[in-house]
């Protein structure tokens, strides 16, 4: 799928959509950061997940907003620096 020319192709990988990973092609060059992984945590609402980081004394770093496929996602960062995702998935 294309994400723009910031961030390239985001490429899935795995047996099916509950079970798999992804990762875009070229976000470290064009984001200047090094290459890593980020962890998605599946949440029912991504919304309320963000508040509870925020009171938690975390901080969202990006969204939540919606992407392609209508999951909504938000990047996040933990009181001791730790990075991590929340995203939660339309009822279908």
């Amino acid at each position: 799928m294309d994400m723009g020319a910031q961030l390239g192709e985001y490429f899935m990988f795995g047996m099916d959509p509950q079970s798999s990973m992804g990762g875009m092609s070229n976000a470290a060059e064009t984001l200047n950061v090094p290459a890593h992984w980020l962890h998605y945590v599946l949440v029912p609402d991504a919304d309320a997940a963000v508040k509870k980081v925020v009171d938690k004394g975390g901080k969202v770093l990006h969204g939540p907003h919606e992407v392609p496929g209508g999951d909504r996602i938000a990047q996040c960062q933990d009181p001791q620096g730790g990075m991590f995702a929340v995203v939660s998935s339309p009822a279908r």
